[in-house]
């Protein structure tokens, strides 16, 4: 099994809150700092550090964590997003443009009759798009 991981900065539970929002995220487990047992390691970390999560996006798990001193750099990736309707595409991309970034608006391309990308404000790219006869 493979489970993509994004990591962040201290501000883990703030992502999870803003996906469940967004995405309608389900969260199947979060484990804390504060949770960890005496002498893990732990204990310089913050109550609320988010050591793991798995959280169901979209019909796939993810682990999203404060697992690192600084976020990778998101670079040469993204995640993509098919929705059946353009009133899901379009309410999906406006929620995850709130406090990010639009690098491609939505419009119609040749592969899609509508189709956006975004940086969200935790630096996670997104595409959305609805699947149609012209991408498989």
């Amino acid at each position: 099994m493979l489970i993509p991981t994004i990591h962040f900065n201290g501000n883990c539970d703030e992502a999870i809150a803003f996906y469940k929002n967004a995405l309608g995220a389900e969260v199947k487990e979060i484990n804390y700092a504060k949770d960890a047992p005496p002498d893990s390691g732990m204990d310089d970390c913050p109550p609320n550090f988010v050591m793991h999560s798995e959280v169901f996006i979209c019909g796939t798990n993810f682990s999203l964590t404060d697992g690192a001193e600084a976020p990778p750099a998101i670079g040469n990736f993204s995640y993509m997003i098919i929705y059946d309707t353009v009133d899901e595409v379009t309410t999906i991309f406006n929620k995850l443009a709130e406090g990010g970034e639009v690098e491609e608006p939505l419009s119609a391309t040749f592969w899609s009759t509508l189709y956006g990308s975004v940086v969200d404000r935790f630096g996670v790219n997104w595409q959305v798009m609805i699947r149609d006869e012209n991408f498989n």
